[in-house]
């Protein structure tokens, strides 16, 4: 199977779902309006007007933080079932279930300004409803943020010519931001090139002079020692940014670094699919792949290519950041539609640098002979960096170029993760100050000093940086429980105001399945392993799932909404 052939697929599919099913989403569901209003924020400062180019910033910032790290690893991991699956379920769950998803979650939280999910819930679903949202969302944050950091930390180690270009493009983010604020269209259109132009050159003259850690420092007690490896030090200064950058307000730093990082990830997709057109590599991966040590396919594929498909992490990121900075209602179809058709075609990318990748069918067969080879998520993004090099270099670019190009993005599109997670989190604890003032900090820089440091925390406490990884098994089960949440929500918002309700509750019941079957699957593995942390939290995960369930149908049932 020629690849060219995939793309074309995938293209008309994409065009076809935004041109006429995000319109009848739009126009028939959630009937959005063109006028220009004002949401309560903080974040966005009196200066700014609205304007057309205003939601390009916000779209690129928007794709930058949607989890991107982890649709590339779910979708080259979901490959070990063969390409046909993995890329039905990319397309077809991305124009389907996520386009509705990422549409609605800016819907939902634009009809409840400044609310958190969770609070969102408590005025939907009843009181009850809060503590169960909390609890999934922030259990969610606490693996993302740990995870996210682990990642980037661990590329920043493996890849030493993207760490200058990375952290310079960050400081003319900075500059970047200063320059955009309250700008007309025409000055910011000429700002963005310049700023591209000056973001690959910075990539192509720096990419020769590497940045790295070397050895460990063992600070040693009487019982044990601490090693201050790489990634521990880079999972530390991470960590410290995210609480610098959290406590600045977004237009400043967030928002330009998540734009730059977004035109770079558009940059290196146009070069990628410009060298399958050319080349048109054949895929090397079966239709489709089993063995002794693969899972089966039902559920797991759902789970694993979570992100490249539908992804409960969409609400916070929408809820959070995205939606505290849009000026009209109508821009929620180009930018949270369209942000998920701009990961379906990163999913893609990933699916067929993983297909292709290997130069022949007994090579692809041994890389995918046990699940146990992807385990270890930063070797897997290890393989669609250099992957993408290998495609990259037959246009004629410089190997050592488009390697540190792809590192400084998926090492930009983690650390846009991360910012949304700690930012995300800080507004959940906010929200628990209100209802429980006297076991939550109330000032701000008490509640970000919390988020941050309990993310650290988890990813620290294991001495090598990597603890988030460890409950990295729970991540996809939890992932797809948040979007049944939020499915959930659409359908009682909808239902409340007499509007068709099929477009979210098909995806609700699909979901409902996947995501429980998985989950129940784990939790017997998990009791066989004696892997108890694991099973309390599969467990608790459950019955909250039940509880909303339980709330979800009585609000159906009922036309009143319930008092909070």
């Amino acid at each position: 199977m020629n690849s060219l052939v995939l793309l074309m697929i995938a293209v008309v599919v994409f065009a076809f779902g935004y041109r006429f099913y995000s319109k009848l989403l739009g126009l028939g569901v959630f009937r959005l309006g063109k006028d220009y209003y004002s949401t309560p924020s903080p974040d966005r400062p009196a200066a700014e007007k609205p304007g057309t180019f205003g939601r390009h910033l916000i779209f690129g910032q928007h794709v930058a933080s949607l989890a991107a790290g982890t649709a590339v690893t779910g979708c080259i991991t979901s490959l070990i079932w063969g390409w046909v699956p993995a890329f039905l379920w990319a397309v077809v769950g991305t124009v389907v279930a996520a386009g509705t998803y990422g549409l609605g979650a800016l819907w939902l939280s634009l009809r409840y300004p400044g609310r958190n999910p969770a609070e969102i819930a408590a005025r939907l679903l009843g009181s009850p409803a809060h503590a169960l949202f909390a609890l999934v969302v922030f259990l969610l944050l606490l693996i993302m943020n740990a995870a996210c950091a682990t990642l980037a930390a661990q590329l920043l180690a493996a890849f030493p010519a993207s760490v200058l270009p990375f952290w310079i493009i960050t400081a003319m983010a900075l500059f970047l931001g200063n320059f955009l604020r309250g700008r007309e269209d025409f000055e910011i259109i000429p700002a963005t090139l310049i700023a591209l132009t000056l973001s690959l050159m910075v990539v192509w003259l720096l990419g020769n002079h590497p940045l790295s850690f070397t050895g460990a420092l063992r600070l040693e007690t009487a019982e044990s020692y601490f090693p201050f490896d790489a990634t521990v030090v880079w999972v530390m200064l991470l960590f410290a940014y995210g609480y610098y950058v959290t406590r600045l307000p977004m237009w400043k730093l967030m928002r330009p670094r998540g734009y730059l990082t977004a035109l770079l990830l558009g940059t290196a997709l146009f070069i990628f699919y410009t060298a399958v057109m050319i080349d048109q590599p054949s895929l090397v991966a079966p239709e489709f792949h089993a063995g002794p040590g693969i899972p089966d396919t039902l559920p797991w594929l759902f789970v694993t290519l979570t992100s490249g498909a539908v992804a409960g992490f969409h609400l916070l990121a929408a809820n959070a950041v995205t939606v505290r900075q849009m000026k009209r209602e109508a821009d929620a179809r180009y930018i949270g539609y369209g942000g998920a058709l701009a990961l379906g075609l990163l999913a893609l990318s990933a699916i067929i640098i993983g297909s292709t990748g290997l130069p022949n069918v007994q090579d692809w067969n041994q890389r995918y002979a046990s699940w146990e080879t992807f385990m270890d998520l930063h070797t897997v993004l290890e393989l669609y960096i250099n992957g993408f090099a290998r495609h990259a270099a037959g246009l004629g670019l410089d190997l050592a170029f488009a390697r540190s190009l792809m590192a400084v993005v998926i090492i930009g599109l983690l650390i846009a993760t991360l910012e949304t997670g700690l930012r995300a989190q800080k507004q959940l604890l906010a929200g628990l100050t209100e209802r429980y003032p006297a076991f939550v900090p109330g000032n701000e820089k008490a509640l970000i000093v919390t988020a941050v440091g309990l993310s650290a925390l988890l990813a620290l406490h294991d001495g090598h940086g990597r603890g988030g990884l460890m409950l990295w098994p729970l991540f996809g089960v939890a992932d797809q429980l948040l979007a049944i949440l939020g499915f959930a929500l659409l359908a009682v918002a909808l239902r409340r105001l007499e509007r068709p309700v099929s477009a979210v509750f098909l995806p609700l019941v699909f979901l409902l399945v996947t995501a429980n079957w998985g989950l129940g699957v784990l939790m017997t593995q998990w009791w066989s392993d004696n892997r108890w942390i694991l099973l309390m939290l599969g467990i608790l995960l459950i019955a909250t799932e039940l509880g909303v369930t339980f709330l979800t149908l009585n609000a159906l049932k009922s036309p009143r909404s319930p008092q909070t």
